[in-house]
């Protein structure tokens, strides 16, 4: 594809796109950054494009990324749910059962897991970020999250510490 190709497929595409990513996620930066992603995937070949179907195809890239972030949102607000112990004071956090959870993810989560829950929640690191410093695919970060709040889930739901 041209360079002018792609300007021109920018500007006809770029609006619908947009639209599409701020109704699924509520947030115009947010909504922006999916479509500058998408489209800087598309320059570099990460995505090739036929012609025949060039909206399709950009309006399912938007929707996927926009359900990676949704699903990274929940995952996010899941484990703060996890982390900070619901409590009359919300201000006030239960030292014990923030400490057991912080003795769980060392003990005994695998090691790559305890480092990529510490590395995200704890240092605020995004999956993008990890998965460059540690050389490993985005799917994979995501994997070891999620298993990592899963087992987490499973070990301190409705349970006294």
């Amino acid at each position: 594809m041209s360079e002018q190709q792609f300007k021109e497929l920018f500007l006809s595409e770029y609006g619908r796109m947009y639209k599409a990513a701020y109704i699924l996620l509520g947030d115009e930066d947010e909504a922006k950054d999916v479509v500058q992603d998408v489209f800087a995937k598309l320059w570099d070949g990460t995505n090739p494009l036929r012609e025949e179907s060039q909206r399709t195809f950009l309006l399912t890239c938007v929707r996927n990324r926009c359900l990676n972030i949704i699903a990274h949102r929940q995952t996010h607000q899941e484990a703060v749910r996890l982390l900070t112990p619901a409590a009359i004071d919300s201000e006030k956090y239960d030292e014990e059962i923030v400490d057991a959870i912080h003795r769980y993810v060392d003990e005994r989560l695998t090691p790559q897991t305890s480092r990529i829950i510490k590395m995200h929640f704890d240092e605020d690191r995004s999956y993008k970020e990890i998965s460059n410093s540690l050389g490993i695919s985005l799917s994979a970060v995501n994997k070891h999250i999620v298993l990592g709040l899963r087992k987490l889930r499973s070990t301190f739901k409705n349970r006294e510490v």
